[in-house]
């Protein structure tokens, strides 16, 4: 997952709905933010405006820059947005300390039905069964 994409699930989660309006609450410019957004991995924001979409956003730089929490971060105020008071429930193989994609999935299935959580986890047991199994 770019850095493009963690801002724009960022940005849902939180419920900003423009550059306009991230670019209100961060004080980053908005052409700065569409540059992050159209370049993907092309482009690299510098600290300050990591540090500033970070606080707007709720979150923390590694997490938005990287995709994973620093090693000194942790507990639930160091995770995405979407998470509340505490982190759902995961494996232990599965923390999002290790890594930013269980993070989003775990925040974008909380929100789906049932029968799409148990569809996405027979998906993920098979994918694991093929790569265990070769």
């Amino acid at each position: 997952m770019s850095p493009a994409q963690r801002l724009r699930a960022l940005m849902r989660w939180r419920g900003i709905h423009s550059q306009n309006q991230l670019a209100r609450l961060s004080g980053v410019p908005q052409s700065c933010i569409h540059r992050i957004l159209t370049r993907g991995e092309d482009y690299s924001p510098s600290r300050t405006t990591l540090l500033r979409l970070a606080k707007a956003l709720d979150t923390s730089v590694p997490w938005l820059s990287d995709g994973v929490l620093g090693p000194t971060e942790s507990g639930a105020s160091s995770l995405p947005p979407g998470y509340g008071s505490q982190p759902p429930a995961m494996p232990k193989s599965c923390k999002p300390v290790v890594d930013g994609y269980c993070a989003e999935i775990g925040a974008i299935l909380q929100h789906q039905p049932d029968t799409t959580k148990r569809a996405v986890l027979s998906v993920v047991r098979l994918l694991a069964d093929k790569s265990r199994n070769g």
